[in-house]
């Protein structure tokens, strides 16, 4: 691996765990509220579930040039 190649690996690695604790921290609904949803699968209010969304398919473009580097 080239030392430029190391560099983007480490910068994607980074990328890839700055957005996975920035989804992390994104409130859920309570259990009390998750309960009363006919979905049961649902974890956030309709904002959050947008932000979690658009953070996600961040993420799955970053583990995919990650990937294309091997």
């Amino acid at each position: 691996m080239s030392e430029q190649q190391a560099k983007l690996y480490d910068f994607l690695m980074r990328k890839h765990t700055t957005l996975q604790n920035q989804i992390n921290s994104i409130p859920q609904l309570s259990i009390e509220e998750q309960s009363r949803l006919v979905d049961i699968n649902q974890k956030y209010n309709t904002e959050n579930q947008e932000k979690v969304n658009v953070l996600t398919r961040q993420l799955m473009e970053v583990s995919l040039q990650l990937k294309n580097m091997f």
